[in-house]
């Protein structure tokens, strides 16, 4: 039974609000920006600039700012946006190259280990042909008269161990198999 989905186990969890969640809540890279410094305080002052002219105009009829200081206000509300809106630009498109940066460090190493592993399996490879090689070398009772090392201490014979008087040794090399006879 343990395998079956427990449906009203299910619902009581839904409407108790008691759904797992395993996984990290991801953070909105605009809301991270919003909570800097850099980026808070200029949209912060633009705010206050804008509440006090709108007030100034339609609550107060335009008598505690003049006209020369609402504009200058306005100008610097409207400069104060700027460096806001341009910080919350410039550090979303730094977090979003980051991501992109970290998402391609993650495959360059992701291809490294895979390169690594291929190269250790195939020294591997290559150590146990060679270690087979050496075995095969090791235990090899058959001499090659081709070869000087092994033609040296061995001349032509007649068969009775005794060497013929002028005669040349066969050049004959066995097959390469696996088979003895």
């Amino acid at each position: 039974m343990s395998a079956v989905l427990d449906f009203r186990e299910l619902r009581d969890k839904v409407l108790a609000g008691e759904m797992e969640d395993d996984a990290e809540p991801v953070e909105n890279t605009t809301m991270t920006e919003l909570k800097s410094i850099p980026v808070i305080l200029p949209l912060s002052l633009t705010v206050g600039i804008g509440a006090a002219l709108i007030y100034d105009r339609f609550g107060n009829d335009g008598g505690m700012f003049g006209n020369t200081f609402g504009t200058a206000l306005l100008t610097l509300g409207g400069i104060s946006l700027g460096l806001g809106l341009g910080g919350l630009k410039r550090g979303t498109e730094a977090q979003t190259e980051k991501e992109r940066y970290e998402h391609l460090l993650d495959e360059s190493q992701s291809v490294i280990e895979e390169q690594q592993e291929e190269m250790e399996s195939m020294e591997a490879e290559s150590e146990e042909k060679e270690a087979e090689e050496q075995h095969e070398a090791e235990n090899d009772y058959q001499y090659d008269y081709l070869s000087a090392e092994d033609s040296f201490f061995h001349g032509p014979s007649l068969g009775m161990g005794v060497g013929a008087f002028g005669q040349e040794g066969v050049l004959y090399r066995p097959k390469a198999t696996d088979q003895l006879w």
